[in-house]
């Protein structure tokens, strides 16, 4: 098992791909003598292949390994993960991929429709009180709360994530407004448990490459935020957002930022690192 593990570290190191929340049914290419890693954001309790005799399928923790050992063919394969399933193809191809990583397809409540009167008092909130806790929110102007709540209403697929004991953390956006920075998050809860944030802490690292191509960091800078607005509890099986307002900061192709979101009393603590360029 210890081996597995191993090698499935190792083939993440070569290639990856990821497979979004809108195509849960896609073809993942295989070959003989090559093994398949798909990474599942939980622990599957189910994983179901069509054709058994040309497809080797094995599981440990959150990883499926899939081997042909037929030279041409195809057929489906059914992953269930908590309250996420996949719908597969397995196709035999001779450019297959080593990796691939399944995205949650719980997707972050609609925002709630608040009447006029709550709306000029500028709160930002999503529906069975899982949305962004109003703590001085209202100090954001008008016209950037109507920004912030567009992108809260259009989430795009989680480019960058993180998973630890089934819950999930990941930026959707990260965008610029006049003077200030705004960065948008999602915390998934699969798990049986509540997930607590303790704190969230941001830090910018910067990073130059030298002649043999290797990266050296240049600077690391904690960030402060000016404002953070969300609810620091998220049930099981539900989702909370997050919003944190930074002063205006110059990120480049070289800038990282780090992000760490730390499970009070808990061991799931959430690492990310977002390039610079992910600003819109």
């Amino acid at each position: 098992m210890t081996r597995f593990i191993s090698f499935c570290a190792g083939i993440g190191l070569l290639c990856g791909t990821t497979m979004s929340a809108d195509a849960q049914q896609r073809i993942i290419r295989v070959k003989p003598g090559f093994a398949t890693v798909i990474v599942c954001p939980g622990a599957p309790e189910l994983v179901s292949v069509g054709n058994s005799q040309d497809f080797t399928v094995q599981t440990t923790g959150n990883y499926v390994l899939v081997k042909p050992v037929a030279a041409h063919g195809s057929t489906n394969m059914f992953i269930k993960a908590g309250m996420e399933s996949y719908n597969i193809v397995l196709q035999i191809s001779d450019t297959p991929d080593l990796e691939v990583r399944l995205l949650p397809t719980a997707r972050p409540p609609a925002v709630k429709e608040e009447p006029a009167a709550k709306a000029a008092a500028g709160e930002i909130g999503l529906k069975n009180g899982e949305g962004i806790r109003d703590r001085g929110i209202d100090q954001i102007n008008p016209k950037t709360r109507a920004v912030i709540a567009s992108y809260i209403k259009t989430p795009r697929p989680y480019t960058h994530s993180v998973a630890n004991s089934s819950v999930v953390f990941a930026i959707d956006h990260l965008v610029q407004v006049e003077k200030q920075l705004y960065m948008l998050c999602t915390v998934i809860n699969n798990s049986k448990i509540p997930y607590d944030i303790g704190y969230v802490r941001f830090k910018l690292i910067e990073q130059s490459s030298s002649f043999l191509f290797s990266k050296k960091k240049t600077k690391e800078l904690e960030l402060e935020p000016a404002g953070e607005f969300y609810n620091p509890t998220i049930k099981p099986n539900t989702t909370g957002r997050l919003l944190f307002v930074f002063d205006k900061q110059g990120f480049s192709n070289k800038s990282t930022i780090e992000i760490k979101c730390s499970e009070e009393n808990g061991r799931r603590d959430l690492v990310l690192n977002v390039p610079g360029s992910y600003v819109e």
